[in-house]
């Protein structure tokens, strides 16, 4: 008898906390990158490429945890995961200018990587064929995480200053990598000495993008996060210096717009089971789309307005939280006997397409609202046509078993 964790409301409590470690980590400092760049004495928008290279390397991370958990277990490789990540966020506290602050947080971004793809592993390691819902539970509280973490931050940052949020983000890994220390048992009892292995893990990664059912979830998964990042990015920006926010009024709008995706989520996590991966993603990515390309035709029509922002993309935010969910059950639940790699790629697929967006956005920043709307629109089409593109050979319904 081995002494696996059983599906139970502590465990989902901590891999709950463990996806939404990464999304707090940004959504805590968003209302205060102009206040960073002032204290650090940097030039306006270099605030945005820390949080590109957060999630560079929050992306690229999970390529290696994700197999390196199948090989070695899960456990260790999240334990030091968390370790990793409290260090780097006190690195953060004692930078002297931008370019420190934006090492430390690819540090940051390594360390919170782990927990994201060993708890959407984990998932599917205990739950098994039930781990749809469950894998949309804890998405669920990682967008609960997200609409509220602006509102902490805005508020922080008003009455305690840019380190606030840092700290509070520290406070928080320690807790939640105690949480793991002490109460977190090894689920993967089936160890591959071969996953993770530098000279096969390439091969690896090409033998599951061969199977097309994968490359549809990576894409129209890549592409939903592109356009949310791009509003993630770049929208404190034009909420704050464009449209008059204070730093607490932001994080508030900010907030009730994303909280679409804890809608979105939970129409998931009641109907995956029956309705399918495909056919969640199929309506998510429609969504996707409608709300970019409304957001480009209000703003070209009418001009920047706050409800011509706001509607369009609470839309597209409501169609992300069908995709995020669905697209990582469709492709994870069917891999069982590689489940840390297939959860790791579809990590890197979600910020590779964060991090082409955050690129994007720092290079065309012009001070409009411009390059915001315009990435997030072709983002949004490209993950529906995209998807629709791919899922054409999809089988109506996939094996979760």
């Amino acid at each position: 008898m081995t002494n696996a964790p059983v599906p139970s409301r502590s465990l989902l409590f901590l891999l709950v906390a463990l996806t939404a470690l990464g999304e707090v980590s940004t959504q805590l400092i968003i209302p205060g990158l102009g206040a960073i760049e002032h204290a650090l004495v940097a030039p306006t928008g270099s605030a945005l490429m820390a949080l590109s290279a957060f999630v560079a390397a929050f992306g690229l991370g999970q390529l290696i945890f994700g197999p390196l958990s199948d090989r070695v277990g899960r456990r260790p490789v999240l334990l030091g995961g968390l370790a990793l990540y409290g260090l780097a966020t006190l690195s953060m506290l004692l930078v002297n200018d931008i370019q420190q602050f934006i090492a430390a947080r690819v540090m940051q971004g390594l360390g919170a990587c782990a927990a994201l793809v060993l708890a959407r592993t984990v998932v599917r390691d205990v739950w098994r064929a039930e781990a749809g819902p469950a894998l949309a539970l804890t998405m669920i509280g990682m967008l609960y995480a997200i609409v509220v973490a602006p509102m902490v931050g805005g508020l922080l940052i008003n009455y305690a200053g840019w380190r606030a949020p840092i700290l509070f983000a520290a406070v928080m890994g320690s807790v939640v990598w105690l949480l793991a220390l002490l109460f977190f048992r090894e689920s993967n009892h089936a160890l591959d000495p071969r996953a993770g292995h530098w000279r096969t893990l390439g091969g690896q990664y090409l033998n599951l993008l061969k199977d097309r059912p994968y490359r549809a979830y990576a894409v129209a998964l890549a592409c939903t996060y592109g356009a949310m990042f791009a509003v993630i990015a770049g929208s404190s920006a034009v909420f704050i210096n464009l449209l008059g926010f204070s730093s607490l009024a932001y994080g508030i709008n900010f907030g009730l717009i994303v909280s679409m995706l804890i809608v979105g989520s939970t129409y998931t996590r009641r109907n995956i089971m029956r309705l399918g991966a495909q056919r969640i993603v199929t309506r998510g990515v429609t969504l996707v789309a409608l709300g970019g390309v409304s957001a480009l035709v209000i703003y070209q029509v009418f001009g920047l307005s706050v409800l011509g922002l706001d509607i369009p993309i609470a839309l597209a935010t409501l169609g992300g939280g069908l995709v995020l969910p669905g697209a990582v059950t469709g492709a994870v639940m069917p891999n069982a006997h590689r489940a840390g790699l297939a959860a790791g790629l579809m990590g890197f697929a979600q910020m590779f397409g964060a991090t082409c967006s955050g690129l994007l956005l720092s290079h065309l920043h012009d001070g409009s609202a411009t390059p915001m709307i315009m990435i997030q629109a072709g983002s949004a089409i490209l993950a529906g046509l995209g998807f629709y593109l791919l899922r054409a050979r999809l089988p109506a319904e996939l094996s979760y078993t």
